[in-house]
């Protein structure tokens, strides 16, 4: 390359299980990988697993996982057990929700704008379940 003269590359770099695995097949980037990675990073937050469960036969990744752990409605297995009991279920409800919808396939993903919005209704449900009776945990899951 010549001095003066500039290259760009629209290669992309992702830690594996953050990329949207449509990219790996299609290799377009758009903001929908985003909201994937988004996606996968909130299911860590609420869950504090890792991106890929490696303690299996085959590699399980975190948005599989949290189906498979959820299937039967119960959101028990995907808890990060650091919470102790001490959150909103209706807003770890939505949480999750979200983070599963926002690994979804590109179509059905929300956009930005929805996951902000989303992410400000379980912010509001949990406010409200802390605050509705001081003393007690209302809509909180029991611990025993």
């Amino acid at each position: 390359m010549d001095l003066g003269e500039t290259y760009v590359s629209s290669e992309v770099r992702g830690t594996f299980g953050y990329v949207d695995p449509e990219y790996q097949s299609n290799c377009q980037v758009n903001s929908s990988g985003d909201i994937y990675s988004f996606g996968i990073v909130l299911l860590q937050i609420i869950s504090w697993k890792k991106v890929i469960n490696m303690n299996v036969k085959k590699p399980m990744p975190l948005d599989k996982m949290a189906k498979f752990l959820t299937r039967d409605g119960s959101t028990k297995g995907l808890v990060d057990p650091k919470l102790e009991g001490e959150f909103s279920v209706e807003a770890f409800d939505l949480t999750l929700g979200l983070a599963l919808s926002c690994t979804e396939v590109k179509q059905q993903r929300p956009s930005m704008e929805e996951v902000v919005a989303m992410l400000e209704k379980a912010l509001d449900k949990s406010t409200t379940a802390k605050a509705s009776t001081p003393g007690t945990s209302p809509n909180l899951p029991s611990t025993t």
